[in-house]
């Protein structure tokens, strides 16, 4: 049987034969692994790029997540099907990505969240009491990360509630009420700066 044929035989496995073939580690495990990746990936990189909205960050995931993919198969039960598994790789290192970039970038992308003190500001306050980029930085670095993450999603990244809640891993009722405590808990400490300051 030729390299031809012999690839042609594994197209024809299911995704858990292939599995089981890599696991064997016999003469058959790269190729059973090269045709698992190959008949994935293009649905794998149209979920990270929805995840994250765009092709570069959805590449970057795709590379880390074959990589954890590769290095843990040999461990893979089966208790679900390769698919889910595969695809729960991915969500978790988009997730990761885009929580890490989201913090990254805090101090230079705020002007988002000075905004929405602004709007949610109910008196008018002198300019010389306009809260700065710094002072919301360290604002957001006072809060819990949870409560970070959330505002960063909403606000920076400028994702819906659906977007956040499979971001996050949450229902949309409790991405609600996660944003609600959020917005609380910055406005809370905008307060407390505000009259921390005029003290």
């Amino acid at each position: 049987m030729n390299q031809e044929t012999s690839k042609q035989s594994l197209n024809d496995l299911a995704d858990e034969q292939l599995v089981a073939l890599f696991q064997a580690r016999g003469a058959a495990a790269s190729d059973a692994y090269g045709v698992l990746i190959h008949r994935h990936q293009p649905n794998l990189l149209r979920r990270c790029r929805v995840r994250l909205g765009n092709t570069s960050d959805a590449e970057e995931a795709v590379q880390e997540t074959l990589l954890r993919v590769f290095r843990g198969l040999l461990r893979f039960r089966g208790d679900a099907a390769f698919r889910t598994w595969l695809f729960s790789v991915a969500d978790n290192q988009c997730n990761t990505l885009h929580l890490r970039r989201s913090r990254r970038m805090m101090s230079e992308h705020v002007r988002a969240l000075i905004v929405l003190h602004e709007a949610m500001s109910h008196d008018n306050r002198d300019d010389e009491d306009a809260i700065s980029r710094e002072q919301v930085h360290e604002l957001l670095s006072s809060l819990p990360s949870r409560a970070c993450d959330v505002l960063m999603l909403r606000f920076y990244s400028d994702l819906s509630l659906e977007d956040i809640a499979k971001t996050l891993g949450i229902g949309l009722s409790a991405t609600k009420m996660r944003l609600y405590r959020s917005l609380a808990l910055f406005e809370a400490a905008l307060e407390t700066s505000f009259g921390t300051d005029a003290a």
